[in-house]
């Protein structure tokens, strides 16, 4: 007994030491056996602490990590990140981020030797439409000779999207490409020639289309088509012939000649007209669909006519195009024809264009039509979010005081939780002062997507309405991501 007492007190001694007196009195009876369990009880207790130790740095590592700005997160990573980071910062970046990183940007454009990111960077430039690395897309064609393939046609594809204006060592690149590398980079070439390409280059094109040929007949057709197809946005008087030619040839392929219709017809002469009505009797959609795309040039009674009836053509191609005539004129007497496509074409992408043609329109009966679809809640959601869309892309007070009824009771509702997303990603694109009602409902949400949606709402139309309740977020340290987004927002 007196042996297991003296045990107890030197594990105690180990654990929480006593005075040196005490110590060296107990330590007489104690045994090696006891001393030896004592100091493997204190070892056994160090790996433990050590590991919590661990697991505590990790932690407060991980919340290190958090506290970092998004934006100094992304700069971090394309300054130092792997090829795979870079490239998910490229993906992810939106609108804002991407104005805040363009030194980043830039400067990682200059030094990269990666393909995959200049690539990345051209694409993340085309999507935003910003023309600034134009003169760098501009080298990569000049020097093809020594560029990458995906490079190259990443180059090319970006030009023809943000449309710089043209220089001759440019042009003269792309009339390189065109007839040295045609198979690889032909149709590319000749897209950047047609967004923009001068009258010049129109009398190019037109020449290597009647001249050049390849071994493999279904690329040079590709080849000629692209060329058809730029002619027709070029539209230069000096190719009239050429195109009239290529229209008249009923051997030609349908979709060289359908170019070539709608590209004499951009040429506005008068004496198109007649054209234009007697190739709409033709059996191939693809010409009654040109014409369509030609008919927007004229207002004349035979042209209005010639409209009406496409709306009751049997291609959704010549009626989608019969839409888009009718916008460019706002041809009134067309409001019935629109507003029947709008209730009963059985094709939902001519459905949609009709009720965007409706909003430009803004004629009374259509009017009617549009507010009362969107508030009634049997009809098809794909169509009252459309509606929306319509109208606030055309901001148009059309359904301003139905807004906060409809949509309020959406954010409350779990079963109409898409429906409130697709109205409030619509919402968040408009600047007007009608949304702000709903605005403050989505910041002021439990569910986070519906908060996020809502800051969006802030970010487009930065209502100080709305920035109490984003401040507010911004100081609330349970929103998390939410939290550091409503901060960036508020600088």
């Amino acid at each position: 007994m007196k042996k297991y007492i003296l045990t107890l007190i030197i594990v105690s001694c180990i654990a929480f030491p006593l005075p040196l007196a005490s110590a060296d009195s107990a330590r007489e009876d104690v045994s090696a056996d006891a001393v030896q369990k004592a100091v493997q009880s204190t070892a056994a207790k160090e790996p433990a602490a050590k590991q919590a130790g661990k697991t505590k740095d990790k932690k407060e590592s991980k919340d290190d990590n958090e506290n970092i700005d998004e934006i100094e997160k992304a700069r971090q990573a394309l300054q130092y990140g792997l090829e795979s980071e870079i490239a998910e910062v490229l993906n992810k970046i939106d609108k804002q981020d991407f104005e805040s990183l363009q030194e980043d940007f830039v400067r990682l454009f200059q030094t990269t030797r990666s393909a995959a990111i200049r690539e990345g960077l051209f694409a993340l430039y085309q999507k935003y439409e910003n023309a600034q690395l134009a003169d760098a897309a501009a080298g990569v064609v000049e020097d093809y000779g020594t560029q990458q393939r995906t490079v190259i046609k990443a180059a090319l594809a970006y030009l023809a999207a943000v449309k710089p204006a043209m220089n001759s060592s440019l042009r003269e690149a792309l009339q390189r490409l065109l007839t040295e590398e045609t198979a690889e980079y032909g149709a590319e070439a000749i897209t950047v020639l047609g967004a923009i390409g001068s009258e010049d280059d129109a009398a190019f094109l037109a020449e290597y289309f009647e001249t050049f040929t390849m071994d493999d007949t279904k690329q040079e057709l590709i080849v000629k088509q692209t060329i058809a197809a730029a002619l027709e946005k070029i539209h230069s008087d000096n190719i009239r012939g050429f195109l009239l030619e290529r229209l008249e040839d009923e051997n030609e392929n349908v979709y060289v000649r359908s170019s070539a219709l709608a590209g004499l017809a951009q040429m506005k002469n008068a004496d198109t007209v007649p054209l234009l009505v007697s190739f709409f009797e033709k059996p191939e959609p693809l010409l009654r669909e040109a014409v369509m795309r030609g008919i927007a040039q004229f207002d004349t009674a035979e042209t209005r006519a010639l409209t009406l009836q496409a709306f009751r053509d049997s291609s959704y191609q010549v009626r989608l195009a019969a839409l888009q005539a009718v916008q460019k004129t706002k041809q009134t007497d067309a409001v019935p024809y629109v507003l029947y496509r709008a209730k009963y074409d059985p094709t939902e992408a001519v459905r949609l264009s009709a009720v965007e043609t409706l909003t430009k329109l803004n004629a009374p009966e259509g009017n009617t039509w549009l507010k009362e679809t969107f508030c009634d809640t049997k009809k098809g959601e794909k169509l009252r979010v459309a509606i929306l869309r319509a109208v606030l892309q055309e901001k148009s007070s059309l359904l301003n005081d139905d807004l906060e009824p409809i949509i309020l009771p959406t954010i409350t509702d779990a079963k109409q939780k898409q429906l409130r997303y697709s109205f409030g990603k619509e919402i968040a694109k408009s600047d007007s002062t009608a949304v702000l009602g709903v605005g403050k409902a989505f910041l002021q949400s439990d569910d986070a997507l519906t908060k996020s949606i809502g800051l969006d709402m802030f970010k487009t139309n930065r209502s100080a309405e709305l920035r109490p309740l984003v401040e507010a977020i911004a100081q609330d340290e349970k929103q998390g991501t939410l939290q550091r987004r409503a901060q960036r927002l508020l600088e």
